[in-house]
């Protein structure tokens, strides 16, 4: 899934929890209220989890980055300071 997936599902997560918090704050009976704040509870929390994974997920990404970078850079220095011959070739 892209970026753009993930956030897009965070929303909708927030937007239902939003919807069924409304539900209880107008709806009559006690239990029914009581009901619908559990399942907005329950995708406030799918939310939560969805942003922490996604924050996981983008740490690792960068990390992995700048991992490479470092093998990128000392095997760049490596190579700019071995002992092999270094030979200009003359264009004809």
């Amino acid at each position: 899934m892209s970026v753009l997936d993930d956030f897009e599902r965070m929303r909708l997560y927030r937007k239902r929890a939003s919807e069924f918090e409304w539900l209880a704050d107008n709806y009559p009976i006690s239990s029914v209220r009581l009901r619908y704040r559990i399942t907005a509870r329950h995708y406030t929390e799918i939310a939560n989890r969805e942003e922490q994974s996604d924050k996981a997920r983008i740490s690792e990404r960068l990390e992995r980055v700048r991992l490479k970078r470092k093998e990128a850079a000392k095997r760049t220095r490596l190579s700019a300071g071995s002992d092999a011959p270094f030979f200009v070739v003359a264009a004809e």
